[in-house]
């Protein structure tokens, strides 16, 4: 297995079948190695051999269809072409939804998932280079969340050497159902940094990503407050990570994005505070709020603010996207209020392998002038 496309570590990726049932074992027992539980062929189709012996039945679904296994002596089997980039797994056994340890496991709908990561021809996210960047976590209290606080801070490969060299900050928000991880074991956004930096097409920048499910408890009540994130980034986020990180401390060298309900969190703070950001990302996603219809965020004054201090507004989606209307809606609000946009459709639905390559572009397009 590829480490670049899978979450699993190394020691894990052979599965014993057990040989005794003992706790005590003298001896070291002879084991079998399971055959590899899926296999992608050379032409991208995923072959499963999964070894579920005494199972009645076992049932398999991506996002859209179920895939029929078919059983053969231990193991449930079968091949199938299920497109490319990262694939979402959902299994039952006899009945049960389960997490398997057959497969990497990600985070998406609020809960641990199955997934498989098929590389994308015509997009690979192979390191090209020998430096790579770090990804580190780092934590602080906050007040609006009102509890502690994980951030996930990728620093670019030069950032340990040159201890003296500042840089601009990306933060970068996750989707509905997400967390701060998701960017990098999901979205791979440190590969993808790592080969433009090497290339020389985008700038060495941190990108800092934080937790955008934002809950208010009260009694047996949990409310989403997803539009706290504006106050959260302001007045916590960017402070401290100025304070502990080589930035450069003002806008010119800041950017916001993010993807589906991190986008709206991203236009939300970018209308309400366009004095900290020179670029804007919107990924598969909004500049009104289709959630609430609350567009406090878009009032006249903070359209014309938005108007003077923005240098790149970057929108893209997948054009079999859920959202492609509402997508559309924002192009016509966008074009009343005379705020212009770079905008980009890519082949996909609502998922990674188009919040990807919204990445890639406009990592590429952000802080040019600024170095």
């Amino acid at each position: 297995m590829n480490q670049i496309y899978t979450s699993d570590l190394l020691s894990f990726q052979k599965r014993l079948a057990p040989t005794v049932d003992s706790d005590v074992v003298i001896d070291r027992p002879k084991t079998e190695i399971l055959p590899e539980p899926y296999v992608i062929t050379h032409e991208r189709k995923i072959r499963f051999k999964l070894y579920y012996p005494n199972a009645r039945k076992v049932e398999m679904w991506d996002y859209l269809k179920e895939y029929k296994l078919e059983k053969n002596g231990d193991y449930w089997c079968g091949e199938f072409d299920m497109g490319e980039g990262f694939i979402a797994i959902f299994l039952k056994v006899d009945g049960t939804s389960i997490l398997s340890e057959f497969f990497p496991i990600g985070y998406g709908g609020n809960k641990a998932i199955n997934y498989i990561d098929v590389p994308e021809q015509d997009h690979p996210i192979e390191l090209l280079g020998e430096n790579h960047g770090s990804v580190l976590s780092d934590f602080f209290e906050s007040k609006i969340t009102g509890q502690l606080e994980r951030i996930m801070i990728y620093l670019p490969p030069e950032y340990m050497q040159n201890t003296e060299k500042k840089y601009p900050v990306l933060y970068l928000q996750h989707g509905h159902g997400e967390n701060e991880t998701c960017w990098v074991s999901q979205g791979k956004m440190n590969f993808i940094y790592d080969n433009l930096v090497h290339q020389r097409k985008a700038v060495p920048a941190i990108v800092v990503m934080a937790n955008g499910m934002i809950y208010e408890e009260s009694g047996d009540k949990r409310e989403l407050k997803y539009r706290d994130m504006s106050a959260f980034v302001k007045e916590e986020l960017i402070p401290y990570v100025e304070n502990k990180y080589r930035t450069y401390g003002d806008k010119e060298h800041r950017a916001m994005a993010g993807l589906s309900m991190g986008s709206l969190q991203t236009s939300i703070t970018a209308f309400e505070h366009s004095e900290l950001f020179s670029y804007v990302g919107v990924f598969s996603g909004f500049v009104q709020d289709i959630i609430t219809q609350n567009q406090s965020h878009l009032t006249e004054k903070n359209k014309e603010s938005f108007r003077e201090n923005n240098k790149l507004f970057f929108r893209g989606i997948g054009a079999e996207d859920r959202f492609i209307d509402f997508f559309k809606s924002d192009d016509e609000f966008l074009e009343k209020s005379k705020i212009k946009c770079e905008r980009k459709i890519y082949k996909g639905d609502h998922e990674w392998k188009v919040w990807r390559r919204c990445l890639y572009d406009f990592a590429q397009l952000i802080f040019r002038e600024d170095n």
